[in-house]
């Protein structure tokens, strides 16, 4: 009786409801999802897939017609409300951890991709009916989560690790295909062909987006980027930076995106770049300037240093640029194979007097 009431209430205000449950849960998840390599986080994360993938076997196997039953029927029903809802909380943990590492115009098509399929969630309700759409978004999800695990577990990135975490990927897909078989055999017999050609649609857009620089290079995430007029190591270790300030319309900026250099005076990059424990690496600052003539970047100079993974706040590290002149300067902040992790544009300008700078020690 009290089952029926809430069946009841539900169908009556499902909209709402999921609109409200799913606002919740993007909150939720930005507030709890704070690093890719803490085992809350991946706990959450492969509790949605269980939860998706019990779903997708109990709607199938009451689909077939074999498992009948009251419980059955209860089961079938709840698992229909529970599968977008996970969709919904993988997607929305994979924006989050996504959305932090890479720079956002690179990793456009990948993001966009992600935002579809989060946004989307509540349209396609409809079509989490059909079992092919089912597991192509499952393994969309799989794919996604194997791409974050494997270099956290590895200690590793690159193209090589890439290709494991999409080989993994599938070897569990095809796991999961033969445990819904045992109970749903008549459904997985008739979409398998189907299933399988949108599974190796799939496989393939993540590799062409990801061999093209279109995938944000994660587990790595920018913590901090900013251009300073001088950085220098105190004694006990830390950091003393020397910076003209953001003016306050710069949000999430802390030095400003005009350099006003005197007397040929050198520019330095700081960055803060968090690697998960165990993960060490090395990373690019590449100074570009914007060539007037062309209106394209030119690259000038390329510096390279190790970084090692584990500290919340990110492993800091500098470069420093000689001989800067007048104009448009980026400094992108890359891995070795030029994912870009984060950049900084800035205009240099000539100064005859020193401009006030701050001062801080991290």
């Amino acid at each position: 009786m009290m089952f029926q009431r809430a069946k009841s209430f539900f169908e009556r205000y499902e909209r709402r409801l999921s609109a409200l449950a799913f606002f919740l849960g993007f909150i939720w998840d930005n507030l709890t999802l704070t690093r890719v390599d803490r085992l809350f986080d991946n706990l959450v994360l492969v509790s949605y897939l269980l939860i998706a993938f019990v779903s997708i076997a109990l709607i199938n196997a009451y689909g077939t017609g074999r498992f009948q039953g009251t419980l059955m029927k209860r089961g079938s029903d709840i698992a229909r409300f529970l599968l977008p809802f996970a969709f919904g909380g993988l997607f929305s943990g994979f924006l989050i951890f996504y959305s932090r590492s890479g720079e956002v115009f690179a990793s456009a098509p990948f993001l966009l991709l992600l935002i579809v399929l989060f946004f989307g969630n509540e349209l396609f309700r409809k079509h989490y009916q059909r079992f092919v759409f089912q597991m192509s978004i499952f393994f969309v999800t799989l794919f996604s989560y194997m791409a974050l695990l494997i270099p956290i577990l590895s200690g590793r990135i690159g193209w090589f690790i890439f290709i494991l975490s999409g080989v993994t990927a599938l070897l569990l897909f095809v796991v999961a295909i033969r445990l819904i078989a045992l109970v749903a055999r008549e459904e997985v017999d008739k979409s398998r062909h189907t299933l399988f050609a949108v599974v190796g649609i799939v496989f393939i857009t993540f590799n062409f987006l990801y061999f093209n620089n279109m995938i944000p290079p994660i587990p790595l995430s920018l913590k901090e980027i900013g251009i300073y007029h001088e950085v220098s190591r105190t004694r006990a270790g830390a950091y003393h930076l020397s910076f003209e300030k953001a003016p306050w319309y710069a949000l999430g900026k802390k030095t400003s995106a005009v350099f006003m250099r005197t007397y040929d005076e050198p520019v330095y990059a700081f960055t803060s770049v968090f690697a998960p424990t165990r993960l060490d690496t090395e990373i690019l600052h590449r100074w570009s300037y914007l060539d007037p003539s062309s209106g394209e970047w030119v690259s000038s100079t390329v510096v390279s240093f190790p970084i090692s993974g584990g500290r919340n706040e990110g492993y800091r590290g500098y470069s420093i640029k000689e001989h800067v002149f007048p104009g448009k300067w980026r400094v992108d902040v890359e891995t070795l194979r030029g994912d870009i992790i984060g950049r900084f544009v800035f205009t240099v300008k000539e100064a005859t007097l020193a401009p006030i700078l701050r001062e801080v020690t991290l």
